[in-house]
This record gives C-alpha cells, sequence and structure tokens, in this order.
C-alpha cells in the first residue's frame, strides 16, 4: 500500500512539473567575426570596443528567427556606422583588425492565431577594433 502511495506521488510530481515547465523558453546562440589581423605594420596595439546590444533591433517573422544569417542583417549597419565613428575619430591611426561576438542572442517562439511566430534580438553584442 505505502509502495502505491509513493508511485501515485511520483506520478503526480511528474505530471505538475511538465506542466509548471514553460513550452517555449528564450534560447541563447552565440555570433562572433573577427577580421585577419593586418600584418603590414607593427607597433603596439590599441582597443576600442563597445557594447552595441542596445542600438540593434529585435527581429521578428514566421519561421528562422534563430539564423545567423537575420542576426548579421539586423547588426550589420549599427556596426559600420559604429566602425565608421571608430575610424573618424582616429585619422592618424591604422584599422587592423575588427569585428564583433556577442554572449547571447534571445529567442522566443510563440503560437497566436494558430500561426507560428518568433522575435529576437541580442542581449550583448561586444565590437571591438583594433588601431596601431
Amino acid at each position: 500500500m505505502a509502495r502505491t502511495w509513493s508511485v501515485l506521488l511520483l506520478i503526480l510530481a511528474v505530471a505538475a512539473l511538465v506542466l509548471v515547465l514553460p513550452r517555449h523558453t528564450a534560447r541563447a546562440q552565440m555570433l562572433a567575426f573577427a577580421s585577419p589581423m593586418d600584418a603590414a605594420s607593427q607597433g603596439r596595439v590599441r582597443r576600442v570596443q563597445s557594447d552595441l546590444a542596445r542600438h540593434v533591433e529585435s527581429w521578428q517573422g514566421a519561421r528562422d528567427c534563430h539564423a545567423p544569417a537575420r542576426a548579421r542583417a539586423a547588426l550589420k549597419p549599427v556596426l559600420a556606422r559604429w566602425l565608421g565613428g571608430r575610424m573618424t575619430d582616429r585619422p592618424t591611426e591604422r584599422l587592423a583588425r575588427w569585428g564583433y561576438h556577442s554572449g547571447d542572442i534571445w529567442h522566443e517562439a510563440q503560437v497566436i492565431g494558430g500561426q507560428p511566430q518568433c522575435r529576437a534580438g541580442f542581449r550583448r553584442v561586444i565590437a571591438f577594433a583594433d588601431f596601431r
């Protein structure tokens, strides 16, 4: 009898856990790029970096929100403005390398009115530029 109750309690606990866990969880993904180092000039490298996440618009669609191509498309204009501004700030220095890396890209998948929808964006994306 005690064994029956313990099995029943175990089944109820598992059922409650399944009902409580969210079905549409946000997942993180890594995105990174670094240009090759310019070996033509020797000297001390000075790195400038910034978190651009709050400047990048989130993207949405019916599917494919987690595709790296969609994340890069959202990041590209913001990154170009940032990199252009850093090069303008340092007219006498030469750009040796630039890139970005993201620790967090969030994704949310939902079904609204029977139609799948997704939304994604950056929590953090660090852009960097190395100057000589």
